[in-house]
């Protein structure tokens, strides 16, 4: 009882406010249980157990120092009688020292390190009349390891030589294994204001229109709409409307169509795909040079060439009819070269 008494009032020391001493670390707060190889002329148990609490901070450079407090119970094979009882008779030590500690490195990582100092103990003993109150000294060898957690905790261990002046002087080992808790939390790092940003003028906006409809594609429920094209505000063609095949060209005087005019109409095909609803109608037309009947077979026969093209591509023939109608239709004049090449064209009639 007279142990736990004892550490209690030795924390309560160790951890109370203290006066900052300018150094490299806030102070720490470490608690290390150790287990002692006592001196045989102590007349106990040669293995004891302990307990050691201290208070450290850093003053100069790898210097620190530090307040302990600790307290260990040695075992023996007396007996006292009691109260009719017989009782196994423990001793106490319990003490308090100051200790310089020399650090090899600055604490952030693993590091090594030496301590020397001194204090006092109480020795508490059977009988009564033996206890008594002495200084002490000791050294230690050990090592902190770096960061275990957030909060900054450390690891300890060391091995402590312990020089009692009791009796006739008592030397006694300890290896101690502990942990060591920083007392002040880092400072919180400043808040960084972002400079405004700078001026860059008037920004524009750009939406994709992939076909150029004037729907941006992420409202274009048709792609790949024809040039020309009129369309609503889905970017699907209206129906009603004629669109002139752009690059859709025959060899001279004959149905056959061009390489061009297959790469253009590939185009075409996608364009119908993106508007499975729509029929069309493939008017073919021709300028006013020739017989009238054979400009009408040639632009019957230009127009079923376009329609059989989309079919072997994959355009449902049900979608698709074809019609010519030669001259009738001209869009310019026929007195000029640049009117007449006009004239010669394949239109797609949406219904």
């Amino acid at each position: 009882m007279r142990l736990i008494l004892s550490l209690i009032i030795c924390s309560y020391l160790a951890t109370s406010p203290t006066v900052k001493a300018a150094g490299p670390e806030d102070g720490y707060f470490d608690l290390t249980p150790y287990f002692s190889r006592v001196d045989k002329d102590r007349d106990t148990d040669r293995q004891a157990g302990g307990l050691r609490a201290a208070y450290g901070w850093g003053w100069q450079g790898p210097w620190y120092s530090e307040v302990q407090v600790f307290g260990s119970i040695l075992e023996t094979n007396e007996t006292t009688n009691e109260n009719g009882y017989w009782e196994q008779t423990d001793y106490y030590m319990y003490g308090l020292g100051f200790d310089v500690v020399y650090n090899f490195g600055d604490r952030n990582g693993y590091t090594p390190y030496l301590l020397g100092g001194f204090g006092a103990v109480r020795d508490d003993v059977s009988p009564d009349k033996d206890d008594a109150t002495n200084p002490f000294l000791n050294v230690a060898a050990g090592i902190t390891t770096q960061e275990i957690s957030r909060r900054g905790v450390r690891l300890r261990s060391e091995i402590r030589y312990f020089y009692d002046f009791f009796n006739s002087n008592m030397g006694d080992w300890q290896l101690a294994f502990g942990i060591s808790i920083p007392l002040r939390c880092p400072p919180a790092a400043a808040a960084t204001i972002a400079p405004p940003p700078k001026d860059m003028g008037p920004v524009e906006l750009t939406l994709a229109d992939s076909d150029g409809d004037g729907v941006v594609d992420r409202h274009d429920r048709c792609p790949d709409t024809l040039p020309g094209a009129q369309v609503d505000s889905e970017g699907c063609v209206i129906a009603d409307q004629a669109v002139p095949l752009q690059n859709v060209h025959f060899e001279f005087n004959s149905a056959t169509l061009t390489l061009a005019a297959q790469r253009a109409l590939l185009q075409v095909v996608n364009a119908l795909r993106s508007q499975p609803g729509s029929t069309v109608e493939i008017a073919g037309h021709t300028d006013n040079l020739g017989n009238d009947n054979y400009n009408l077979r040639l632009s019957q026969s230009r127009a079923d060439a376009v329609r059989a093209f989309l079919i072997q591509n994959g355009i449902d023939a049900a979608r698709l009819t074809a019609r010519g109608y030669g001259e009738q239709q001209p869009v310019a004049s026929n007195s000029t070269e640049s009117g007449r090449a006009l004239n010669r064209r394949v239109e797609m009639r949406f219904h």
